[in-house]
């Protein structure tokens, strides 16, 4: 980032030499090269640039042992869900990281979540991460949580898969249930505008969503629900009409929760045991990035076949859920 007319804005260019002018460091750790797919804020991120960089990482998978990739903290949790889906059974790391002050501001964060992210990369660690903090995390299991802490991501349902200090110490986890042709690497960047996520507050009402059902693009609505997955159900303020028109179309409707913590369970309050009558879907203890990522994957790669979505949508099928005889209670 360059700071312009007194605003931050991206750089309109980087290259290995421009990196390698303010961290030299990096050859001491790996043989670098720098592809740059697109210079855009985060805040501006959409499927398309989603689907060019897993394209890129993809095209590129022979070429390189690993890959770090810088990008906005606006946006990162989306970018590093999606991949994980995406990019499944790619075989190498994937490391997304970026800062929370610039490169060029004294007391920069840039310098050291990139040079760890680098070396993290050139080491036998595989899967699809974000490194920032001095934390190392699963990719879709982050969420970001603070706008000033250099801390800005956290894994709120997940350990961390490693830490920075005077060494680089990982704790590594099994992804998971491997049920995407068996992890073998089938990359995928075709992902499709299909889904909107409502965020429920106290007053919201059917009438005040109906005119949704009548986008045809929407395949799919996130309802982000109180608690456990609670919400009105009554007569005037209940999203039962709507949820249930939803359903008639043959749109897809999944619950997640507005809580950081914890796990979507449909069968703990009669509100959420209605809605479920419905044959919603729950999102268990994802975070809302990675219910979303993988709801579009899903939908954009399985697109004629609705009950493989739904299926596959409630198994853990890239380290995003944790089951439930795992959970430490």
């Amino acid at each position: 980032m360059l700071e312009k007319e007194g605003v931050w804005k991206p750089n309109e260019r980087i290259s290995k030499d421009d990196l390698l002018s303010v961290v030299p460091e990096l050859e001491l750790l790996a043989q670098i090269d720098v592809v740059v797919p697109y210079i855009q804020d985060s805040a501006e991120l959409t499927l398309g640039h989603i689907n060019l960089l897993a394209s890129t990482i993809a095209d590129n998978r022979d070429a390189f042992d690993g890959f770090v990739v810088i990008h906005g903290t606006d946006t990162m949790a989306y970018s590093a869900s999606a991949l994980s889906f995406m990019l499944a059974g790619l075989g190498k790391p994937v490391v997304f990281t970026g800062s929370q002050r610039p490169f060029m501001q004294i007391r920069t964060d840039a310098k050291s979540n990139l040079i760890n992210s680098v070396e993290i990369a050139a080491s036998s660690f595989n899967e699809i991460a974000l490194f920032f903090g001095n934390k190392l995390l699963r990719g879709n299991r982050t969420t970001k949580v603070s706008t000033w802490k250099f801390e800005a991501f956290d894994s709120p349902n997940f350990p961390t898969l490693g830490e920075a200090g005077v060494n680089i110490n990982f704790n590594l986890y099994p992804v998971g249930n491997p049920t995407l042709e068996a992890q073998e690497f089938q990359p995928f960047s075709k992902l499709r505008e299909t889904v909107f996520v409502i965020h429920l507050f106290p007053g919201l009402q059917n009438t005040d969503l109906d005119f949704l059902l009548h986008n045809e693009r929407i395949e799919a609505f996130i309802i982000v629900a109180y608690g456990a997955g609670n919400m009105p159900t009554g007569k005037d303020s209940g999203l039962v009409g709507f949820i249930t028109l939803a359903i008639e179309q043959g749109k897809i409707v999944v619950i997640a929760t507005q809580c950081t913590h914890g796990r979507v369970s449909l069968d703990i309050y009669e509100s959420a045991r209605i809605v479920k009558q419905l044959r919603v879907l729950g999102c268990k203890d994802m975070t809302l990035e990675a219910a979303v990522m993988k709801l579009t994957y899903l939908l954009s790669r399985y697109d004629d076949d609705r009950q493989k979505v739904r299926t596959l949508f409630e198994m853990n099928i890239a380290g995003e859920i944790t089951d439930e005889h795992h959970i430490v209670r």
